[in-house]
Order: C-alpha cells, then structure tokens, then sequence
C-alpha cells in the first residue's frame, strides 16, 4: 500500500513539475506597465507598476529607500524577494510595486523578486 502511495506522488509530481516551471503571463492592456516615482505616486489602490533604478538605502527592517530619476520613494521588501542576492546602491534594479493606500497613509511594496539589471 505505502508503494502505491509513494508511486503515486512521485507520478503526479512528474506531470505537475513543468507546469509548475512556466512563468509566462499577460502582457497586453491592462498588464503591469514600467513608469516612474512620479508616476507611482499618482496611482490608486492595489494598482501596480514597474520601476527601474537604486535602491539607496535601508530605511529600518524591511523598509528601503528607492530612487529613478523623477524622485525617491520608500517601499517594502520581504526577505524572500531578495532570492539571495546582494544589492549595492549602484545596482540598477527592476522591481514590480504594489500601491497599498488606507485614509491615513499609502504604502508601497515590492511584488516580485528583486531583479538586478546591471
């Protein structure tokens, strides 16, 4: 019985590996669009959008300084969107912010795994 169980799992775990693997997504209207700090800050709630540029500093726990050209914002990064890498402040970066807006505040947190661009 514990065979037929155990072939089973490992079965299943043959055919659901590749599906598991694919990453693709929609990228037509409606999808994820890159664009600024300037431009983040005028979005809604639960929008998203991607930015390109530094993070500067760590704010305090999982709070970090980000900065492109048009301004500086401070967002949330898990631990786990790090994928174990090291970022420096000269790093480019890719990173996919969510708007999270309340009445008193919004906030702004990262989405995706960071991904350094050179």
């Amino acid at each position: 019985m514990v065979k037929k169980v155990l072939s089973a799992v490992a079965l299943a775990s043959v055919f659901a590996a590749p599906a598991m693997a694919q990453t693709g997504g929609f990228t037509g209207p409606g999808a994820t669009q890159e664009g600024t700090v300037a431009q983040l800050k005028t979005l809604p709630d639960d929008a998203h959008l991607i930015l390109k540029g530094n993070i500067v500093r760590n704010v305090q726990g999982d709070k970090y300084e980000f900065k492109d050209a048009t301004g500086t914002v401070e967002l949330e990064i898990d631990r786990k969107y790090w994928n174990g890498q090291n970022v420096k402040p000269e790093n480019t970066v890719k990173l996919i912010v969510e708007v999270n807006k309340n009445l008193l505040k919004t906030e702004y947190e990262v989405d995706a795994p960071v991904e350094v661009l050179k």
